[in-house]
């Protein structure tokens, strides 16, 4: 049995030995009984105002005090969280900031475990050294805006695809500027994914050649993937005609690598346009495959569920790769009728589509309180379903 931790004010993280640990996975807390090892990368934050709980000598669930609060963890790419924290919050308790917080508890030698499981073990951030890279990329090219751009997200917020750029590796994004067309429910960050910090929304537009510059050159260093619809800008498919133009470009010159498009799958018919100009694979982000729960969520400005379904049908129907990009949170994605309703969709799309399970920022208790809810089956058992009735899906995190 794992036990409970807690933290104090200044965020020391102390084992509460007198307690078992317990987790959230629905409306009451449950004991803990599967987790791993606090993975290389984690970020402990203190949940502020929220006392812990564990359970005590009788198995019954207790607030460990007022001054013991609760610690959650925010795991690196390549794990999705099953439960959340069991807290008790004061009256007066502020907002939880939106990040994806994971439960916390201690194995029998008293080191720090997480509700989770590992799908994608080694898709851990580079802690590499980024800073000469940036300086001689920015000597070599002073008037890039997309670069100077990378540059400052790189070292301000320690994004991947963006240090990405300067390493010649991997995945790089290409923000342009796009609009935003959701306005997701308060105390949600649908965009956030797994970047170690929010990101500051993209204010100026990235001219086409800048964008394509950067894009061939990643190539050339012998990067993988250049991808649009990243954390810090809106919805690329709002832009179709400059990411065409960008892919235009790029493909007049490189073959090679992959060019990504990440999306909330608004439109169709401005899918199709990126696929023409040679895209190669659609990632559409989405926190339910469930409409109603989707248009709670989401709040989707000038579409609706249908369109995604629409946009995930022409993807399929133009054999572009595809990638589902499910946000999950505890409680709410392991719904039963949420777990019926994305076995649905996934079972419209081809072999070989990928599911990714990405940790939902959120203020979760807030969240939870505003779906109505259903008798959830937990995220483990989740991933089970999916792998025995979408067998032919491929699942990441």
């Amino acid at each position: 049995m794992f036990q409970a931790v807690h933290s104090d004010r200044s965020g020391r993280v102390f084992v509460s030995a007198d307690y078992g640990a317990t987790a959230l996975d629905g409306p009451l807390p449950t004991g803990l009984d599967r987790a791993i090892p606090l993975p290389a990368g984690a970020q402990l934050v203190p949940l502020t105002d929220r006392a812990a709980i564990g359970l005590d000598r009788r198995g019954l669930p207790r607030s460990l005090g007022a001054a013991r609060w609760a610690v959650a963890a925010v795991l690196p790419p390549g794990h999705a969280r099953t439960h959340l924290p069991a807290i008790e919050a004061a009256s007066d308790a502020p907002a939880l900031d939106p990040l994806p917080y994971t439960a916390v508890a201690a194995d029998a030698v008293g080191e720090l475990v997480v509700a989770a499981v590992s799908l994608s073990p080694s898709a851990a951030i580079s802690s590499e050294d980024v800073a000469p890279a940036i300086t001689r990329r920015l000597r070599a090219e002073p008037s890039n805006k997309l670069l100077r751009q990378l540059a400052r997200c790189a070292r301000d917020y320690q994004c991947a695809a963006a240090r990405n750029a300067f390493l010649g590796r991997g995945e790089c994004a290409l923000p342009l500027g796009a609009p935003a067309n959701d306005d997701a429910a308060p105390l949600v960050a649908l965009r956030r994914l797994q970047e170690r910090a929010p990101l500051e929304p993209l204010k100026l537009r990235i001219p086409a050649g800048d964008a394509a510059a950067v894009a061939v050159a990643h190539f050339a260093a012998g990067g993988t993937t250049v991808s649009f619809g990243h954390a810090c800008e809106g919805e690329p498919l709002d832009i179709a005609r400059e990411v065409a133009d960008v892919i235009t470009q790029v493909r007049g010159q490189r073959s090679d690598g992959e060019i990504v498009l990440h999306t909330s799958g608004s439109s169709s018919a401005a899918l199709g346009r990126a696929a023409d100009a040679g895209l190669d694979r659609v990632a559409v982000r989405l926190a339910s495959a469930h409409g109603p729960t989707y248009e709670r969520v989401h709040r989707p400005a000038g579409f609706r569920w249908t369109d995604v379904r629409a946009t995930l049908r022409e993807a399929a129907s133009r054999r572009l790769a595809i990638t589902v990009e499910l946000l999950s949170l505890p409680g709410l994605t392991d719904r039963e009728i949420e777990v019926a309703a994305l076995v649905t969709l996934l079972g419209e799309l081809r072999p070989g589509t990928e599911l990714r399970i990405v940790d939902l920022a959120a203020d979760p208790y807030a969240l939870l309180v505003s779906v109505p809810g259903g008798a959830t089956i937990g995220i483990a058992r989740l991933i089970d379903r999916l792998r025995a009735d979408a067998a032919h899906v491929n699942l990441a995190a």
